[in-house]
């Protein structure tokens, strides 16, 4: 039986509007199938729903040599390089970046930023601080959920297409804690990631048939151990194993982590340069586009080698050039295919680096909590500016410092969730997204 519900926003019952439109549908003779293809359709015109890419730097990327320049400090402050024009008037950034310079109308520099005190990425990514060691809460804070996992409990998307991926970084840094473990990021190294897809397959003599009931056993076996071991967290396991059994049995998750379908030349727009601390970013920025253009909500990709003690302007010689190469490619690339305006991108570390130069080695800076930076652009925000400042040698905001909370809190706008939205913690009290709500104007 067709059950026409026609529900408002509001949650009232269908109107006498409604009842004139469902009499339309039968007066006109339109089957089942013709409603299905009616609504398809529209889906396929309707506004694609924004997503994220969230780059972590890791280590603390230092900001008075990439994004808040202080040419006229001291020499024992500013450095060994030397601010560049961007194509937004009075806006000035490393000339290790000159791609990124050509674009800076399509970002937004945040200067003064705050976000942790530690090498860690628990406030990138979910706005809330966790201890580097003892790995523990900090005190009278719980560990809370990554927006990742916010994102995917709220909007799961597709069964076909993970909602929230991580690539390379550590598994510490984004949980679902309380949201359940289906609400865990698919974790793939971006350097491999038809590795990681090669391992997700089943074999070729493997029907479908026959894996659905290999899953259905597994399920039959387990399903005591589990209310033994686990109790009420087993329920999001099953639904974890699930999704991946959706997952591995379709080819469309498949073709998107597959980075042999990009043709040679658009992987060299992105991977250009050999990157010596870690994966290429260019790499990883490329199977963050690929995933985001296959339907997934959130990406994460960790940057490494950005803890700069001892070698801050040796390191950057080779750091910069290939991380500007490759947000430019991600930039650019996204606008081609008009998509930057539904895709937001955020990009910083933990902290800047200390304004006065000499830590470990005379070529070192160290950690600077008391001031970095954080870039955001696309998802249809407000860019080619710059908020914040710090005082003429990048020690001390002026002003009110930038939070992480303040950042997200402007994602989670742009995704259409209340940050003040509540969940039930394993003990049953409720835990609010966010405890500061209030996003960045500016940027609106």
């Amino acid at each position: 039986m067709l059950t026409l519900s026609d529900r408002s926003s509001s949650g009232q019952e269908p109107n006498r509007r409604s009842f004139l439109r469902a009499g339309a549908l039968a007066w006109g003779g339109l089957t089942l199938s013709d409603v299905l293809r009616l609504r398809s359709a529209s889906a396929a015109t309707a506004t694609r729903p924004k997503s994220v890419i969230m780059i972590h730097l890791t280590g603390g990327p230092s900001h008075l040599d990439m994004f808040d320049m202080k040419p006229s400090a001291p020499t024992e402050y500013r450095g060994d390089f030397s601010p560049i024009a961007t194509n937004v008037p009075g806006m000035e950034i490393c000339e290790l970046m000159p791609l990124q310079a050509r674009i800076a109308d399509k970002f937004t520099i945040l200067r003064g930023a705050q976000i942790a005190n530690l090498h860690t990425g628990n406030m990138f990514y979910s706005g809330f601080p966790w201890q580097e060691s003892p790995r523990a809460s900090v005190p009278g804070e719980s560990r809370r959920p990554a927006l990742g996992s916010i994102v995917s409990r709220l909007r799961p998307g597709s069964r076909e297409i993970p909602p929230y991926v991580s690539i390379e970084n550590q598994f510490d840094w984004e949980r679902s804690y309380y949201l359940g473990a289906e609400h865990e990021p698919v974790r793939v190294g971006g350097s491999t990631p038809r590795e990681a897809i090669d391992n997700w397959g089943r074999h070729q003599q493997l029907p479908v048939i026959r894996l659905q009931h290999r899953q259905n056993l597994l399920h039959d076996l387990d399903v005591v151990r589990r209310n033994l071991e686990l109790g009420e967290a087993a329920h999001g396991i099953d639904q974890f194993q699930q999704r991946a059994l959706d997952i591995v049995t379709s080819s469309r998750a498949r073709s998107a982590f597959d980075l042999e379908q990009e043709s040679k030349a658009d992987r060299e727009r992105y991977e250009a340069g050999n990157y010596r601390h870690g994966p290429h970013p260019g790499r990883s920025l490329l199977l963050a586009r690929r995933l985001i253009e296959a339907g997934v909500s959130v990406v994460t990709v960790a940057v490494h080698g950005w803890d700069t003690h001892a070698s801050n302007f040796s390191s950057l010689r080779n750091m910069l050039p290939l991380l500007d190469r490759a947000v430019y490619a991600l930039v650019t690339d996204l606008a081609d295919r008009g998509l930057l305006d539904d895709v937001a991108i955020v990009m910083g570390g933990e902290f800047g680096r200390t304004p006065r130069i000499g830590d470990q080695t005379a070529d070192g800076r160290g950690h600077w909590p008391e001031a970095g930076f954080l870039w955001v652009g696309g998802g249809g925000l407000k860019t080619g500016q710059i908020v914040g400042a710090t005082d003429d040698r990048g020690e001390a905001v002026i002003g009110k410092p930038i939070g992480m909370k303040s950042v997200l809190a402007t994602i989670y706008k742009l995704l259409g969730i209340n940050p003040a939205m509540t969940f039930l913690d394993h003990r049953g009290r409720p835990q609010v997204i966010l405890d500061d709500q209030e996003p960045i104007s500016a940027l609106f």
